[in-house]
């Protein structure tokens, strides 16, 4: 009997940890989408509505999907609050606060990084150019998550459960 329940745990903990897996490659691709649209915003709240950099940001934020929503919030905290803090270095410190809690891939906040160091040192035209070449990558990044996540998101799944089964096999 004991071994039976042991045997279920350790089948569960298999398919427990092969969801979350497989639930990284869905999330991606929804919160890339929402990081364009998110993008899309500030891009329009720099260039037509000429809004100063952190009310954009703040604005964003409160706008944006709520999955991106902390990083633009927390960029535009750092650059109200920390008296001579660069836009690049505050969307730094928000990429680095709350890029862990993002489905994120190196080269996707490599990304964001690029477009830190052009906010606020250029003139609307040219911030608004940084933003959408950003958002043509994400774009390009948000099919390549789309086709990963039908490939990969079901085989993580059958992997945790498989495994989790093969050791519930071995063990028993």
């Amino acid at each position: 009997m004991l071994k039976m329940i042991g045997a279920l745990i350790v089948v569960f903990a298999g398919t427990v940890t092969g969801m979350q897996l497989g639930g990284f490659y869905a999330r991606r691709p929804r919160e890339l989408k929402s990081l364009t649209a998110a993008l899309l915003l500030l891009k329009t709240e720099i260039s037509y509505a000429a809004t100063p950099l952190p009310e954009a940001l703040t604005e964003v934020a409160r706008r944006a999907d709520p999955a991106v929503s902390p990083f633009f919030n927390a960029a535009a905290f750092h650059l109200k609050n920390f008296q001579g803090t660069t836009a690049a270095r505050a969307w730094s410190e928000a990429l680095a606060e709350t890029g862990h809690t993002l489905a994120l891939r190196e080269e996707d906040a490599e990304v964001l990084r690029a477009l830190g160091t052009a906010l606020g040192n250029s003139c609307r035209e040219e911030q608004a150019q940084h933003i959408s070449l950003a958002i043509e990558r994400i774009k390009a990044a948000a099919t390549s998550a789309e086709a990963d996540a039908v490939r990969y998101e079901r085989l993580y799944k059958f992997l945790g459960f498989g495994t989790g089964a093969a050791l519930a096999i071995l063990l028993y």
